[in-house]
């Protein structure tokens, strides 16, 4: 297959160990390992979930890509952008990557989820939130970047909104968020009765606070919640990474080369 060539203000990315590739703007908001982490949280946590999956705020198409090229979601993936320049590149990332069909770009507002969603027509949403309160800190002038990063076009009240309306009884929502917000997301889950099933925490170092949680609740279900061991980012791996989180990551070309 020929590699289209990417713009001249984008770069053409992988991640993962599956050869997911996304073109992303050189000035604008770029993945994080947080996307890995949460389409292998939502496959692993979310495995007995059946149905279509729903992502929330797909940027650049990355947790949705992983979902079905490297941890085998069935689907289809229904990856909901709001702004029109990012779903024009992830709209070309599904077919670079080969996965037409299986991961389908919608181009609206989560804000509308009533009006733009089958109520309970999925049976697992998965979103990777703007992480940063509107009022928070300085929001970037580079308005892709400030939508990204920032609750400026949505809040965390909008997100659990849209995916409680989305979900069928018993489906499950996965998100990451930052660990100061852990109070905050959680009591808004379990007052739209999405009841947190699973936690994890997400550390920098084994020696470091929590910087990241990643959360699973369930629709009207409420079965307790388990608190998994820490996740630690890096460590001795190959990157520079932690053993578990370096298991997700491709290989380097070293060690490749090697074996």
């Amino acid at each position: 297959m020929t590699v289209p060539d990417p713009r001249d203000d984008e770069t053409l990315d992988s991640i993962g160990t599956a050869d997911v590739r996304v073109f992303q703007r050189r000035t604008g908001y770029r993945f994080t390992v947080d996307a890995v982490l949460l389409a292998h949280f939502a496959a692993t946590e979310g495995r007995e979930l059946s149905g279509p999956v729903l992502e929330l705020g797909a940027g650049s198409g990355v947790v949705s890509l992983l979902l079905v090229k490297q941890f085998g979601a069935e689907g289809p993936v229904d990856a909901l952008e709001l702004q029109p320049g990012v779903h024009a590149r992830l709209t070309r990332a599904v077919a670079l990557n080969g996965c037409e069909g299986r991961v389908r770009p919608v181009l609206g507002d989560l804000r509308q989820a009533r009006t733009l969603l089958a109520s309970g027509g999925y049976g697992q949403v998965v979103s990777n939130p703007p992480f940063r309160k509107a009022q928070a800190g300085v929001v970037s002038p580079d308005e892709e970047r400030a939508m990204s990063k920032s609750e400026v076009a949505c809040d965390a009240e909008a997100v659990v909104a849209a995916a409680r309306h989305a979900l069928r009884p018993g489906g499950g929502v996965s998100l990451v968020y930052p660990a100061a917000r852990l109070a905050e997301v959680l009591g808004l889950l379990t007052g739209a009765r999405l009841f947190p099933q699973v936690l994890r925490m997400v550390h920098a170092r084994v020696d470091a606070p929590a910087t990241r949680f990643l959360v699973q609740a369930l629709r009207d279900q409420d079965r307790g919640l388990s608190v998994r061991p820490p996740l630690i980012v890096h460590g001795e791996g190959p990157g520079g990474y932690g053993a578990e989180v370096a298991a997700l990551m491709d290989v380097p070309l070293a060690e490749r080369a090697g074996g």
